[in-house]
């Protein structure tokens, strides 16, 4: 049986898949109202091997001092003391020495790797481009940003085994020059993780998990006074028999099948994933429609 009081686990995830009532947080500014449909959400990015990549246009290596570690640089030649490691190594100053971060091949570094510019005034490829995670482009030889690229309150792990900052995760904080990126105790959430309207579940991708609002946070009425920050939403699954708010009740009929759409319940039309079959429709249409669905 599953545990209904279980919370995420950043090491395991999320609740068992079984549990069908849980408390999340909302999406912030977003109203939830009972009956509403809404799906989970994060605001963790992929991992990086990199936090502060710096440059990738030096042919010498630069001269550091104690207070510069951590900077990482992509070797565009093996002047100085860079001449132990190789083009396309990217390398990272502890303080005192390099540190191989990221082995390069055939001069570039692997197809790929992630990186996060977080330093004032980054130079090269990176100009510019500060609070960005970039990814390597083998097949153009280029740094690109990466589609991930963080909001605030984004989370993202540092996996370079090598580095200072290796097997550490940090919370991008907003703009440079405010924080940005900066590492966070166990205290605050391993993850941020909320709920938030659901559009729909395109067939051509996997089924998402569908939970509906059963106590929400619409100003005066529906806030639970001992856990105000969480709200409770109970699972869509299969058997469980729900009522959801939609603006089409007068258009559904028993037995027809339906799925989300910002947040309310529509007929499905094979374009999406059906998240039940109604029951019962109240038949009114516009805000008040509600309808009584068994979900699949």
């Amino acid at each position: 049986m599953s545990d209904l009081n279980s919370v995420f686990n950043p090491d395991y995830g999320w609740p068992d898949g079984s549990a069908l009532e849980h408390s999340f947080e909302p999406k912030a500014g977003e109203t939830q109202e009972a009956g509403m449909i809404v799906t989970l959400e994060t605001d963790q990015l992929l991992s990086a091997a990199v936090l502060r990549i710096v440059d990738d246009s030096l042919v010498t290596a630069p001269a550091l001092l104690l207070a510069d570690a951590g900077k990482a640089y992509h070797v565009a030649g093996a002047g100085g003391v860079w001449s132990v490691f190789a083009i396309g190594d990217i390398v990272e100053w502890d303080g005192l020495a390099w540190n191989l971060v990221v082995a390069g091949a055939a001069g570039e570094p692997p197809d790929g790797v992630r990186v996060v510019v977080a330093e004032a005034g980054a130079d090269g490829s990176f100009t510019g481009l500060e609070e960005q995670v970039l990814y390597y482009d083998l097949g153009g030889s280029t740094w690109t940003v990466s589609t991930a690229a963080p909001a605030d309150g984004a989370k993202i792990d540092i996996t370079g085994a090598a580095g200072i900052y290796g097997g550490k995760r940090y919370q991008y904080e907003g703009t440079h020059a405010t924080g940005a990126w900066v590492e966070f105790a166990t205290s605050r959430k391993l993850i941020s993780a909320y709920v938030a309207k659901a559009t729909s579940g395109i067939v051509a991708n996997a089924k998402q998990s569908m939970w509906i609002v059963n106590e929400g946070n619409k100003a005066g009425i529906e806030t639970d006074g001992e856990f105000v920050g969480n709200l409770a939403y109970l699972k869509i699954a299969s058997g469980v028999v729900f009522k959801a708010k939609t603006a089409v009740a007068d258009t559904l009929a028993p037995a027809e099948y339906v799925e989300a759409g910002a947040g309310l319940v529509v007929k499905c039309d094979g374009t999406n994933h059906a998240i039940g079959q109604v029951q019962e429709s109240n038949g009114v249409a516009g805000a008040k429609g509600i309808v009584t669905v068994t979900g699949i």
